[in-house]
């Protein structure tokens, strides 16, 4: 079975089992652990973390979809739970289940929504967002809180102007690995320099660039932009979005792909008037 599929073939296969075997804890026991935890003991932290554990996977396999493998997602649920014990309050009378469910569904989601906007981002930047995530997670389990962008940057060696760079781009809905051109033999991504010689100045350029790209996008019939956004969307190394476009929009397959080609040479004869022309021509 695929590794996305389960994590009984993942590195954490062995560390989950053994703590799902974690006995349930009663209320009492909560309290005096989260007290604990809060009072800086990491060996309250680790058996609340333990106890729950089965609640974060509950939660996980809820958001599961082929994008994102289920031991990425129970990474993000565990950054909540960590997240819920830095912030319970034992003496308003709820469950820390209860409690730490929010934060779990929370983190997750938070992951989910930032996979379903990146789409297909070239190589060196998201290599530089998976250093940002790991930087995140390790302070969050390092502090027992969310940290600040502040402290990501500090902890990366970097500016809190080229962190907000980096996570904006990442938000955004342009890939620069489409495909261009009738015979489709080249990419927007392929016609930017070399990309390993960049340094954090270019990366930043190249994130405005995506922006310009972006706001062209608007510049296009309603059709174009539909049939453009889908493809980015969708864009899976095939053209089967053109079918389904097909059936969506009641037009021929044909027609769909005339669209595209259309919108694309739009796209590029729009980036060639503005400063993109150096990195596009």
């Amino acid at each position: 079975m695929h590794r996305h599929h389960t994590v009984q073939d993942s590195s954490l296969a062995t560390y989950l089992n053994r703590l799902t075997q974690a006995p349930l804890l009663s209320a009492e026991e909560e309290k005096e652990l989260t007290v604990a935890a809060q009072n800086g003991s990491a060996d309250a932290k680790e058996r609340l973390i333990e106890s729950n554990i089965r609640l974060v996977i509950n939660i996980a396999k809820s958001y599961y979809s082929r994008s994102i493998p289920l031991e990425d997602l129970i990474q993000e649920g565990i950054i909540g739970l960590i997240t819920a014990i830095s912030r319970f309050d034992p003496n308003k009378g709820f469950r820390f289940s209860t409690y730490a469910t929010h934060w779990i569904k929370q983190s997750i989601g938070r992951a989910v929504d930032c996979k379903a906007k990146t789409i297909r981002l070239p190589s060196h930047i998201s290599q530089a967002l998976r250093r940002v995530e790991k930087a995140r997670t390790d302070l969050t389990q390092a502090n027992g809180e969310e940290p600040t962008p502040e402290q990501i940057a500090r902890e990366l060696g970097m500016t809190v102007k080229k962190l907000n760079s980096l996570v904006q781009a990442s938000q955004d809905l342009i890939s620069l690995d489409i495909r261009v051109g009738d015979g489709e033999s080249s990419t927007l991504g392929s016609l930017l320099p070399d990309s390993a010689a960049r340094n954090p100045e270019s990366i930043i350029l190249e994130s405005e660039i995506i922006e310009e790209l972006h706001e062209f996008l608007n510049l296009l019939t309603d059709r174009e932009r539909r049939v453009v956004t889908y493809r980015l969307r969708n864009d899976d190394g095939t053209t089967s979005f053109r079918d389904e476009l097909s059936q969506e929009l009641k037009i021929t397959r044909e027609r769909v792909r005339q669209i595209e080609i259309q919108a694309i040479k739009k796209l590029r004869t729009l980036a060639s008037r503005r400063k993109t022309r150096e990195f596009l021509s």
